[in-house]
């Protein structure tokens, strides 16, 4: 009887150690896989990283203002092309403001 116990014992200990051993070897897949993952992460976490700093750039008031300049030919409002408040009756009523020659044409572009 003592034998038969002995017996189921070691069966069930070799069981045991081939559960352990198919969990541990399972486990060291998934480490690997899980370092890989981490490792894409942090090259994505870098890929959006430099986009957000070409948008940063992209978005700059002097980087629109240059590429206005170079691209559409934009120049910054001279003083002499602003008008005030009391001359917006009288473009209303089709007067018209002074407008110089080098400002029709640009506009005609």
């Amino acid at each position: 009887m003592i034998r038969l116990v002995n017996i189921v014992a070691a069966c069930v200990a070799l069981a045991l150690l081939a559960a352990l051993y198919v969990a541990k070897t399972g486990t060291a897949g998934d480490q690997q896989t899980l370092a890989a993952l981490h490792a894409e992460l942090a090259r994505e976490r870098g890929r959006i990283s430099a986009l957000e700093a070409e948008i940063a750039l992209q978005e700059d008031h002097e980087n629109l203002r240059r590429l206005a300049r170079l691209y559409l030919g934009f120049e910054p409002v001279r003083h002499d092309q602003e008008i005030g408040f009391s001359d917006l009756p009288r473009l209303a009523a089709g007067e018209g403001a002074p407008v110089r020659a080098s400002y029709r044409e640009a506009i005609r572009r």
